[in-house]
């Protein structure tokens, strides 16, 4: 492993400025290996390189590859293992700051998985993480080379991601519940508790949400957790009933039953077809 941590500032000043650095590292990790759970002060960004592993976070579990990166926001307990048979390698980089947490979930409001941004070209960020590695000279200088290099990484992924400034209403009580469905879809939420969080009333909750996003909280809710469920059916062998669990589904049933309707198929006919699509492979 090759980590550089900068120790010039305190963690204080670091999160009492806008954005500060303050790690950067590379891991080629052995069959299996894990870290965590672990609980960290600061935002967190890891850009796959090559191999796959799992990531486990707030009840979470998601599958990557190369060409992926998981956002570990702080406050969140976070579990992540290497493949046993591809065991990936990753390069990570995190930060601190007044305005970090608000980057970050501009990024995570902004892409499908939330924690998780698929298709990137890694390459050009290992270059950028491998460049704050390979600084000289002093430790001011160091400061100063390792939080223009993070700008420049934040801003590329901004990009990367097609963020949309106008979309982003940071003010709003519609971004504000939807990002608590996108984060916590995985439990047993009830909307009229959702509405009492935020202080307002269902029915205000439904139309302002509706007039943002087109669609009913409910209803957005179910979408998100089938969307989930397809790409877990796809990317992996869990059985379904552990699926339909993750999902905040008390009976595997009533979970199949809702899939089907929605989809035609059922759980396990939907894996099958999707992974012949994959391998090219005609159904029978």
């Amino acid at each position: 492993m090759r980590e550089y941590k900068e120790t010039q500032h305190s963690l204080l000043y670091k999160s009492t400025s806008d954005l500060s650095f303050y790690s950067a590292g590379y891991e080629e990790c052995a069959p299996g290996y894990s870290y965590g759970p672990k609980f960290r002060s600061y935002q967190l960004i890891h850009f796959v390189l090559k191999g796959k592993g799992v990531l486990h976070i707030n009840e979470h579990v998601f599958h990557l590859s190369a060409g992926d990166a998981f956002l570990i926001p702080s406050g969140r307990i976070s579990y992540y293992e290497a493949s046993k048979e591809d065991p990936w390698c990753y390069a990570w980089i995190s930060f601190l700051g007044i305005n970090s947490e608000t980057y970050l979930y501009q990024i995570m409001t902004s892409i499908d998985d939330v924690y998780i941004i698929h298709g990137l070209d890694v390459e050009k960020y290992k270059k950028s993480i491998f460049e704050i590695l390979a600084m000289g000279g002093n430790p001011t200088s160091q400061f100063f080379q390792a939080n223009g290099i993070l700008y420049s990484i934040m801003s590329r992924l901004f990009e990367d991601i097609g963020f949309q400034e106008e979309s982003w209403g940071k003010d709003s009580v519609a971004d504000e519940v939807k990002f608590y469905l996108d984060t916590n879809y995985a439990e047993k939420i009830v909307l009229k508790d959702v509405a009492k969080n935020f202080g307002i009333h269902p029915n205000y909750m439904t139309r302002i949400f509706h007039e943002k996003f087109g669609v009913s909280p409910k209803k957005y809710l179910m979408d998100l957790k089938l969307k989930k469920a397809c790409r877990l059916l796809t990317t992996t062998a869990l059985p379904i009933s552990v699926i339909s669990g993750s999902l905040g589904f008390d009976d595997q049933l009533a979970f199949s039953r809702l899939f089907k309707k929605e989809f035609e198929d059922a759980p396990s006919i939907y894996r099958k077809k999707s992974r012949n699509q994959v391998t090219g492979k005609g159904t029978e």
